[in-house]
């Protein structure tokens, strides 16, 4: 990948296109593609489990989740898996409760930034 310098050494990305990369051949335009679907596809899904959730529907959050899951492991965003694994664990006892609560958050606000993160790196300001 030909991503522009960090200027912050000690700052870890939030994601990893190397599978991509991979996946594409090299090819750079369709891994700009791919990154544009999985910033609209993430955030869509993490919108739609926040109202899934505002609901009591956990049968859909489930299935956002499901939809979600392989996202993580070709866009290379560890922070973010880990944390959806967290809360895979409580949305699994279909029952609403502070600590879903704060982990809907957490993941919506790793989310955000991950988004923000790919959008900055590859001039997505405007998508």
């Amino acid at each position: 990948m030909n991503l522009p310098p960090n200027q912050n050494t000690s700052y870890i990305k939030l994601y990893d296109l190397q599978v991509v990369d991979q996946m594409c051949r090299g090819n750079q335009e369709q891994v700009l593609k791919m990154v544009e679907v999985f910033v609209d596809q993430i955030s869509q899904s993490m919108k739609g489990i926040e109202v899934a959730y505002s609901e009591n529907d956990f049968l859909k959050i489930k299935s956002l989740a499901h939809k979600m899951k392989p996202l993580f492991t070709y866009f290379g965003t560890s922070k973010l898996e880990k944390e959806f694994l967290l809360a895979e664990e409580l949305i699994s006892k279909e029952m609403i409760s502070v600590e879903l609560d704060a982990k809907i958050a957490s993941l919506n606000l790793i989310v955000k930034e991950v988004v923000n993160e790919m959008k900055n790196d590859f001039n997505l300001v405007n998508k």
